[in-house]
């Protein structure tokens, strides 16, 4: 098979594909990177006038891919095509997942030899926790690399904070049973991403800072369950308590990155309104008015979304 049939092959794969739990932004976007790539070529230099966020994220992942030869970006697309299929695995109608190459016997053989499955995941157990927190909330079926409403990207900013309350909310019974069917390769804080500032950007690394010592406290927690709930080793204290001692601990990390989010909302607002005020609007192409209209009011309103009675603690802390 040539390696255009192979790619055409692929993409067609890949518009039906279902995973078995969402793919990343970051990995979306990798796709559409090559597949635009592989099919026009080398990305324009400049955005168009009128590009969304949506629009100049496809565009910059694109732009990575530059000098890249329309036949190795076809290469690349296959197998990255077949990376992410081993990874997210695949949703069968029987509610039964199974990855790509071979995946279903070697789940068989591990559950043979009582070892831990790593293919195991959450659609058995409905937890509080939406599936479409930030890093997950593009649907999952839309995998046309070449539909721009299959690469978009997660509610950003503001955007994302009624999701992570959401996760927030999520009880210590529920957030335990989560853990018992989650494997440690697979932890939620593993996939998510900074939702202030572009990955690459120097100034995401406080907020990179934040999800990686969530992510791994969140690590430790699962392997614990992996290597001590299964008579791998003799422990005086149960997995389930220390577990259960990391509950809260999980949600002080999701009220610390909330307030992380509102505070680089307000320090964004002022600079816009000063560069606004020192060079005027048609320079800065930012009205004041607009920057209260889209980013002041709406920040506000998120404020005091924060202290409603239902939200937990801790959100209601970070409101305060």
């Amino acid at each position: 098979m040539t390696v255009a049939s192979n790619f055409r092959s692929k993409t067609q794969f890949m518009k039906s594909w279902k995973p078995q739990r969402p793919p990343s932004n970051r990995d979306r976007l990798e796709l559409y990177a090559l597949h635009k790539q592989s099919v026009s070529g080398d990305a324009p230099i400049s955005d168009p006038p009128a590009a969304s966020v949506a629009d100049k994220a496809k565009l910059n992942a694109w732009r990575t891919k530059m000098g890249l030869s329309q036949q190795d970006a076809m290469e690349a697309y296959v197998v990255e095509c077949e990376r992410q299929v081993q990874l997210y695995g695949t949703r069968d109608d029987g509610s039964r997942s199974s990855s790509a190459g071979g995946t279903d016997q070697q789940q068989q053989h591990q559950q043979s030899s009582g070892g831990p499955t790593s293919t195991q995941s959450t659609p058995m157990y409905h937890s509080t926790t939406p599936q479409n927190t930030p890093a997950a909330a593009a649907s999952q079926n839309n995998n046309n690399d070449d539909n721009d409403n299959s690469v978009l990207l997660c509610p950003r900013g503001l955007a994302a904070i009624p999701l992570l309350c959401a996760a927030a909310s999520e009880s210590r019974s529920a957030y335990l049973a989560r853990l018992q069917v989650t494997h440690p390769s697979n932890g939620w804080w593993a996939k998510q991403e900074p939702l202030c500032l572009e990955v690459n950007n120097p100034l995401s690394i406080p907020e990179k800072l934040i999800i990686g010592i969530a992510c791994q406290i969140e690590r430790i927690s699962l392997l614990v369950s992996e290597y001590m709930g299964h008579g791998h080793a003799v422990s005086l204290l149960s997995p389930r308590v220390l577990q259960a001692f990391l509950w809260p601990v999980h949600n002080v990390f999701l009220s610390i990155w909330i307030l992380w989010i509102l505070i680089c909302t307000y320090l964004g607002s002022i600079v816009s309104m000063s560069q606004t005020l020192l060079f005027g609007a048609k320079r800065t192409n930012t009205p004041l008015g607009r920057l209260f209209l889209e980013e002041i009011l709406p920040a506000a309103r998120a404020v005091e979304s924060l202290c409603e009675q239902h939200q937990t603690i801790s959100v209601r802390m970070s409101g305060l």
